[in-house]
């Protein structure tokens, strides 16, 4: 018996990954619809799938990184607020903090950027757009209020 070809279909001609990646990880399709559609074996598709780290809407792979976005970007607004605190009451602010804040928004705006990627996520995109405006608005006026 021949080996089968992980590129190819059932009927021998190259599998449109890029099609199929996009109907995975919009999960309207089961698996079982996706490998009938493209004439796949429902193996060849897990694994293409899996060595891809393709991810499917609500699986907990997804939720987690979902939920890191968010608590991350929740504790960048909470060091906002302490930076403020101590700069109302007369204390100057290090360098080196305002810094540490820009790099780590954009360490998030990064995340943020990649995890949009996938559509029929759970958590509402323009919610964590609006928090990093927000903050970059407030480091915007910190460093604008040193100088």
């Amino acid at each position: 018996m021949d080996e089968l070809d992980p590129e190819r279909d059932r009927d021998g001609l190259a599998v449109p990954w890029e099609e199929v990646r996009r109907d995975y990880e919009l999960g309207r399709l089961t698996r079982n619809g996706i490998a009938h559609r493209y004439r796949l074996r429902r193996g060849q598709l897990d694994v293409r799938a899996r060595t891809h780290k393709w991810v499917r809407p609500g699986s907990k792979r997804a939720l987690d990184r979902q939920l890191l976005i968010a608590r991350l970007l929740g504790l960048l607004e909470r060091q906002m607020d302490l930076v403020e605190e101590e700069m109302d009451k007369g204390t100057r602010v290090d360098s080196k903090v305002l810094n540490d804040l820009v790099r780590d928004l954009d360490k998030l705006i990064t995340m943020e950027r990649a995890e949009g990627h996938t559509e029929g996520t759970i958590t509402d995109p323009g919610e964590a757009s609006e928090m990093r405006r927000k903050l970059e608005a407030r480091i915007n006026a910190i460093t604008k209020g040193l100088t």
